[in-house]
């Protein structure tokens, strides 16, 4: 995990935010991983990216991958305060995503009503993405000779299946949690070097001027 802001930046310019604000975020790094990863193709009503990535959020996820291929990337309001905490990548195609996630090392697993493997079977020995595709198209046939392993979210009323957001929060909720426990925190969660950077990232992400601040500061720390 690269940082695109400098590596002292959360030293500097964490101070000029509040005592609450420093806490929450120091409290929701210290439980961010990057070996789960959520990816979303080509959904299409902006409240589903916002809800999936509101989760992703939620259950610690540092970084989902987006890709559009046929719709266009929509989050809409109840992704305020959302986006900004996660690293979003977008992919233009299905292809450059997967080469991607295969680069990191990345196990991936796609969700299909018809799936014979529980998601609560995912193996999470590995770095593994979870793939969910279109509301009414679901996961797109270019996906089929890159997943691994198919999964479904098993089900014991007379529903055939979840709306996508709502299956993105049940699979992550569960893989968070057995990845957490059966790794460990010293394999589940971000390194100390990660979580610098991503604090670095959300320093500057909450100052608007932060630039001629980390400037000044440092000038300041060069005088002492």
């Amino acid at each position: 995990m690269i940082s695109e802001y400098p590596e002292d930046a959360w030293e500097l310019l964490s101070p000029s935010l509040t005592e609450p604000r420093r806490a929450k975020l120091l409290r929701a790094v210290a439980n961010r991983t990057d070996r789960i990863r959520l990816v979303i193709q080509d959904i299409h009503h902006p409240h589903n990216v916002s809800a999936c990535l509101r989760s992703a959020e939620a259950f610690g996820l540092a970084r989902v991958d987006i890709v559009y291929e046929k719709e266009t990337f929509r989050p809409s309001t109840v992704a305020k305060g959302v986006a900004e905490w996660l690293q979003i990548k977008k992919h233009d195609s299905i292809n450059t995503c997967v080469a991607d996630l295969r680069k990191q090392g990345f196990l991936l697993a796609a969700g299909y009503p018809s799936a014979t493997t529980s998601m609560f079977d995912l193996p999470v020995d590995r770095p593994i993405a979870v793939v969910f595709g279109n509301e009414h198209a679901g996961v797109a046939n270019e996906w089929h000779e890159h997943i691994d392993i198919p999964f479904t979210i098993p089900m014991v009323g007379l529903v055939e299946s979840l709306n996508i957001s709502v299956s993105a929060a049940v699979t992550l909720s569960q893989l968070t949690h057995k990845a957490r426990i059966e790794l460990g925190d010293a394999k589940y969660l971000l390194s100390d070097a990660q979580r610098g950077a991503l604090l670095s990232t959300w320093a500057c992400s909450q100052l608007r001027s932060w630039e001629s601040q980390l400037e000044s500061l440092r000038a300041q720390r060069r005088r002492l």
